[in-house]
């Protein structure tokens, strides 16, 4: 099982003091705290130059058989304490101890990867069924979830992985997930730090499906590598179980070998669990209308 390499809790600090102005840059227009941890921050600007090389190219230029390249190197994974009240302010919640899964924000090394594009359609997984003789999707027969363009939903944690394992790829970690989702730079959403409901399918009607949209509708909520819908639409599976981050001391008797981890909102959530560190989980075999899947695969080991 592929695992990132968490450099120690490098979290965006504190700026206040008597030097707190000259501890600020402001880098596109967002005020970046530099008094602490400077060299995780150079680490991180010194790949940042290489990953635009990458995040400008688009999904239609670096994707093979419907997947994009996430290149090496650190990202800010997890949730800082200024997350947390921004969250707590911007969606009204009842205690920011809902967030404390997400922390501590630390950089985390991966190696190059491959994740897929788009969700799983209905039509690719009935392709899977068609072949395997695998049971299909809980709402195959739903007229609501089974559209052929449509994330399919209704497919437990098995049933990704068996098809994932089908295709020759896998389930990403949530680490994977997540670095794909939001880039390195530590954006609380695929397209910058402002949530937008018109840039994923999520709760409510403002973007004009009811149920799940076709996988792609939203391009503008793209991530920086051109991965679609990974705020929004479906809630995704991951390998990982829903355990503590390192360094997190917070105890939880949901964490274990329990619950698996689920990314990326639904669309029936608000951008609140639309946001790239939000940590949903589930049960393995559990077959709902709001989770879905997507995959990847290691780079040493992608098919040309």
């Amino acid at each position: 099982m592929k695992r990132g390499i968490f450099f120690s809790t490098l979290g965006r600090p504190d700026c206040s003091g008597p030097k707190k102005t000259s501890n600020k840059i402001r880098i596109g227009g967002d005020v970046i705290c530099i008094r602490r941890y400077f060299l995780a921050i150079l680490v991180l600007s010194i790949f940042f130059l290489f990953d635009l090389t990458w995040g400008n190219l688009g999904a239609e230029q670096q994707n093979e058989n419907n997947m994009v390249k996430v290149p090496a190197g650190p990202f800010m994974m997890g949730s800082s304490g200024e997350d947390m009240e921004w969250a707590v302010r911007t969606f009204f919640s009842g205690s920011i101890e809902w967030y404390q899964d997400e922390t501590p924000d630390q950089a985390v090394y991966l190696e190059e990867f491959f994740i897929d594009r788009t969700e799983v359609t209905v039509a690719s997984f009935a392709e899977f069924t068609r072949e395997t003789g695998q049971p299909v999707s809980k709402y195959f027969d739903n007229d609501k979830f089974n559209q052929p363009d449509q994330p399919v939903v209704g497919v437990s944690w098995k049933e990704a992985i068996d098809y994932c394992s089908w295709r020759g790829k896998r389930l990403p970690t949530e680490t994977e997930w997540e670095k794909a989702a939001r880039g390195i730079d530590g954006r609380r959403y695929p397209w910058g730090n402002e949530p937008n409901p018109l840039k994923g399918n999520v709760r409510g009607m403002k973007d004009k499906f009811r149920y799940t949209a076709p996988v792609g509708s939203f391009s503008e909520g793209q991530s920086p590598y051109g991965a679609q819908d990974m705020a929004g639409n479906v809630f995704e599976w991951t390998q990982d179980w829903y355990e503590p981050y390192p360094g997190n001391d917070k105890v939880s008797d949901m964490f274990g070998k329990k619950f698996k981890v689920i990314r990326g909102g639904s669309w029936k959530a608000d951008m609140d669990l639309a946001r790239s560190a939000l940590r949903g989980k589930a049960f393995p075999d559990q077959r709902s209308n709001y989770v879905g899947f997507r995959c990847a695969k290691d780079s040493s080991s992608k098919e040309n």
